[in-house]
Formats: C-alpha cells, structure tokens, sequence
C-alpha cells in the first residue's frame, strides 16, 4: 500500500498490482478504481502533478471523482 495523497480533503492510496481507493474524508465516502478507470486515473493524475498542482486544484480534479465514492467509510 502506497499512499499518493493525503490533503485535508482527500486521501488516495495505491495498491501496487490491484488498484487505487479514493478517499473523500469531508463526507466520509470512498471508491475503488481498478482496469481501465484506474489507467485513466493515473495518466490524469501524472499530467495533474507535472506542473507542481496546489491542494486546492488537486482536490478539484479528484472532485470529479465524487459520483464514484459510494463507500461510507467507517472508523474502529
């Protein structure tokens, strides 16, 4: 497990070999993305960084995201 972003709002993790899960900590769902969403998540997210992104414009683009976060989270 990888984590590639942890902002107030957000927190994405990889899991090398198996997928990527979307966090939206605010209103306490997630997602999982796996085959073809996870590669076009990827390819996104790399163009996204390239340019040194501020949290607010990387919290937008994985606002785009939030119709796929259907997974409440739930804390022990």
């Amino acid at each position: 497990m990888n984590v590639l972003y942890d902002s107030g709002s957000y927190y994405v993790t990889e899991f090398p070999g198996c997928g990527i899960e979307l966090v939206d900590k605010r209103a306490g769902l997630g997602g999982y993305l796996d085959g073809a969403l996870e590669r076009q998540f990827r390819v996104e997210m790399a163009h996204l960084f390239s340019d040194e992104p501020s949290d607010e414009s990387v919290d937008e683009f994985l606002g785009g995201y939030q119709a796929l976060l259907t997974n409440p989270m739930v804390f022990h």
